[in-house]
């Protein structure tokens, strides 16, 4: 079969993650020819498969015109399809806004559309903030209904969710895990922290604002006040001029590297004590089995989606508490039997999780699968 693997509309985030792990296994399918369309931004995954037999590369952003936006038009994928006789077409995450004229299998990940209730909604975000989040969800949802007609989650919960939103699509659950440059430490790029003595909190992702990043800022000033003492600092791989500005004092507690390559983020987590996830809102963050293959213990928020993926393996605070959330973090940096018990149950948790393989083969056996339906 010819299959397009479509991540042309990736550009930041944990869904890049994901392209790199899948178009790095299609060597373990022969017996299909890909066309592998990847955005700008995948520019080191694009180098990383290029040279698998079964594999060719194209460089391509979905463009925003009105062709594809109205139409689900774009010139660049159509004319792919058809010089390379497409059969079927996966989008990593969608929406993809560019219609195929075949079969179309689309991953979700949308979870503004499903968790209303998550604490970003309910008090994070102000009234007219809600009212473009309204508008933009109409617009996420009529792609979700027009792009394609099979769905899968990163997770059983969001997959039921979803169907009861889409019933007339089919739904399947395929779980994330980390990238498998994580099980070959010869790849791995050093990126170096400056020297720290004192406890390294790592948040690996980008700028979103869900994700409550400058809840750190609150949490740095709770930790000053309440341990004058303790040594730490924040990690994270944003820009300085994405983060609010904060006083000169706290600016010794953070360190920001910018964008960093999937190669590189093992070496983070080598160098941090604890990961740090104050996210609000996620079908699945891959920074959790991560953290967990690299042994590390995991502070994150109290929400319902947090305990599904973590269990046992994380320290839970008060999503919106800055001073709960330094509490936890306290808890965990003093605490080396905590350390381990979180550890340990990290062990057990990825367990629960599709494995990088796993993942790989379902997704191409979900297409392969609808492809039979069709042809019957």
């Amino acid at each position: 079969m010819h299959i397009l693997i479509n991540a042309s509309n990736l550009k930041a985030g944990g869904g890049m993650q994901v392209a790199d792990s899948l178009c790095g296994l299609l060597g373990e399918f022969p017996q299909h020819a890909f066309v592998v369309v990847l955005s700008r931004a995948m520019r080191a995954t694009a180098s990383r498969v290029r040279g698998l037999p079964n594999v060719r590369v194209v460089e391509h952003d979905v463009r925003n015109d009105w062709r594809t936006l109205l139409l689900g038009r774009d010139r660049v994928m159509d004319g792919l399809v058809g010089e390379h006789g497409v059969e079927a077409v996966l989008t990593v995450f969608g929406p993809s806004r560019w219609v195929p004229r075949c079969l179309h299998v689309s991953g979700f990940a949308s979870a503004q559309l499903l968790l209303r209730r998550s604490p970003y909604y309910v008090h994070k975000i102000g009234w007219k903030e809600k009212l473009k989040d309204q508008f933009r969800n109409r617009v996420l949802l009529h792609y979700y209904k027009h792009c394609g007609r099979v769905y899968f989650t990163e997770n059983p919960y969001i997959s039921e969710r979803l169907s009861a939103l889409l019933p007339d699509k089919r739904v399947y659950t395929v779980t994330n895990y980390y990238n498998q440059a994580y099980d070959h430490p010869e790849q791995w790029r050093r990126h170096e922290l400056p020297p720290f003595e004192g406890t390294t909190l790592l948040t690996v992702t980008a700028m979103y604002a869900h994700k409550n990043l400058p809840i750190a800022i609150d949490v740095a000033r709770a930790l000053r006040r309440e341990h004058p003492g303790f040594a730490f600092r924040f990690v994270m791989t944003i820009d300085r001029t994405e983060f609010p500005p904060f006083e000169e004092e706290l600016a010794p507690h953070f360190v920001f590297t910018g964008r960093v390559d999937i190669t590189e983020c093992p070496s983070l987590y080598e160098q941090a004590d604890v990961m740090f996830q104050p996210t609000l809102l996620e079908c699945f963050s891959a920074t959790y089995p991560e953290a967990m293959k690299m042994q590390r213990p995991i502070v994150t928020t109290d929400i319902e989606f947090a305990h599904g993926l973590c269990g046992p393996a994380a320290h839970y605070y008060s999503p919106l508490s800055a001073e709960d959330a330094a509490r936890a973090i306290y808890e965990v940096a003093t605490d080396a039997a905590l350390r381990r018990r979180l550890v340990e149950a990290g062990r057990e948790q990825l367990g629960r999780f599709d494995t990088y393989t796993e993942r790989a083969h379902k997704l191409i056996g979900i297409v392969e699968q609808e492809a039979a339906r069709r042809g019957r």
